[in-house]
C-alpha cells in the first residue's frame, strides 16, 4: 500500500484526526497517547512488542490500534504510517517520543548502549520523521512532534552520549522546519526537564524536580489541538530563556554554575539501586560492548506488524521510554 495516497491537499478528511505516538507503551508515550484519545484523537501506538504494548492497547480500548514497531528499523515506521491510514484513513499527528537513556561517564560506557541512543534517538527520530511526511506533504497538512531533551540546551556529565543525541534532534526538527515551510505541515521540537518515568529512575532532579509525564503530555496535546506554531518548546516554559543566555557566557562562568547548582550530581550521583532494573533492560537488549562486557544476545528485530487493542503481541521485549 502508498500511504501517501490517504488525502489529496485541500480535501477534507473524515473521521476524528488520528495520532501517531512512538515508545507509546509506557512513561511519557504512554501519557501522549491516553490525552491525545481524551482529546477526541485515534491513536496509532507504536512499541517493541511485549507485555507494556499488550497493557497499553487494553487501557486505550479498540478504537485505538497498537503496533509492534521498532522504531531503528524504517520499514517499520512506514508501516506504522501505513497501519493509521489503511484504519482510520488518514494521519494528522506523528510524535516522535520513542528514545533510550543511558547513563554514566564516558569512557565507561558500554558502546552498544551509546550506539543504541544514537539508532533510537536519533535515526528513530528521522525514520519516524521520513514516515509521518510520506503522508503529510502529499496531504498538504499535518503535525510533526519531536520529544528532545533540555540536556540539547544543557548537556551533563555522566549523560554525555544521550546529551548529543537529543541536542541532534532539535536541530534535526528546526532543519526539517524549514525544509517543510509552507507545506502545510509543521514541526515541532519539545524540550522537557528529566521525567518521572522509568528511563529518568534513579537519576537526581535539579534544580527542580522531575516532571510528571501527564504534564508535559498535556502539553504536547494543547500545542497540537490550538494549533501553535511554535517551532520549539521547553518544559518548564522559564528552562529555555535560561538555558539559552548562559551559552554565550564565558566557559569559567559556566563552571561555576554549574558547580553551585551541583549539575553533575544529575547523572554522576544517580542512584544505581533504582535505575538497576531499567538499565538491566537496556544491557540485555544492546549490551555487549567492550567498555562494559554484557551478554552478547539481541532478540530478533520486531516485524513492525499490527496487533488489534486487546489483542496479544508476541514475546517480550523491553520498551523504549523517553527522557
Amino acid at each position: 500500500m502508498n500511504a501517501s495516497s490517504s488525502a489529496a491537499p485541500g480535501r477534507e478528511l473524515a473521521g476524528p484526526p488520528v495520532a501517531v505516538v512512538t515508545g507509546g507503551a509506557r512513561g511519557l508515550g504512554l501519557a501522549l497517547a491516553e490525552r491525545f484519545a481524551a482529546a477526541g484523537h485515534r491513536v496509532v501506538v507504536g512499541d517493541l512488542e511485549g507485555e507494556a504494548l499488550r497493557a497499553a492497547a487494553a487501557r486505550l480500548g479498540d478504537d485505538h490500534l497498537a503496533v509492534a514497531a521498532d522504531v531503528t528499523r524504517p520499514e517499520d515506521t512506514a508501516r506504522l504510517a501505513e497501519a493509521a491510514v489503511e484504519r482510520y484513513g488518514r494521519l494528522d499527528v506523528w510524535v516522535n517520543n520513542a528514545g533510550v537513556l543511558a547513563d554514566g561517564p564516558l569512557a565507561e560506557q558500554d558502546p552498544g548502549l551509546a550506539a543504541a541512543m544514537s539508532r533510537v534517538n536519533l535515526d528513530g527520530t528521522a525514520n519516524g520523521c521520513r514516515a509521518a511526511l510520506g503522508v503529510m506533504l502529499p496531504a498538504g497538512r499535518g503535525r510533526i512532534v519531536n520529544v528532545s531533551s533540555l540536556t540539547a540546551l544543557k548537556p551533563l556529565a555522566g549523560l554525555a552520549h544521550y546529551s548529543a543525541t537529543k541536542a541532534a534532534v532539535a536541530a534535526l526538527s528546526a532543519a526539517l522546519h524549514r525544509e517543510v515551510k509552507g507545506s502545510g505541515v509543521r514541526v515541532t521540537a519539545v524540550l522537557p526537564h528529566l521525567l518521572d518515568t522509568p528511563a529518568g529512575s534513579g537519576l537526581r532532579a535539579r534544580p527542580t524536580a522531575a516532571l510528571a509525564p501527564e504534564r508535559v503530555a498535556g502539553l504536547v496535546v494543547r500545542l497540537v489541538t490550538r494549533g501553535s506554531r511554535r517551532q520549539s518548546v521547553c518544559v518548564p516554559w522559564w528552562a529555555g530563556p535560561a538555558l539559552r543566555p548562559a551559552a554565550f557566557l564565558p566557559g569559567v562562568l559556566r563552571d561555576l554554575l554549574d558547580d553551585l547548582m551541583r549539575l553533575d550530581e544529575i547523572a554522576l550521583g544517580r542512584d544505581t539501586r533504582r535505575r538497576a532494573r531499567y538499565t538491566a533492560e537496556l544491557r540485555a537488549r544492546y549490551g555487549g560492548g567492550a567498555a562494559r562486557p554484557v551478554p552478547a544476545e539481541r532478540p530478533a528485530a520486531t516485524a513492525g506488524r499490527p496487533a488489534a487493542a486487546g489483542q496479544p503481541a508476541a514475546a517480550d521485549q523491553p520498551a523504549k521510554d523517553s527522557a
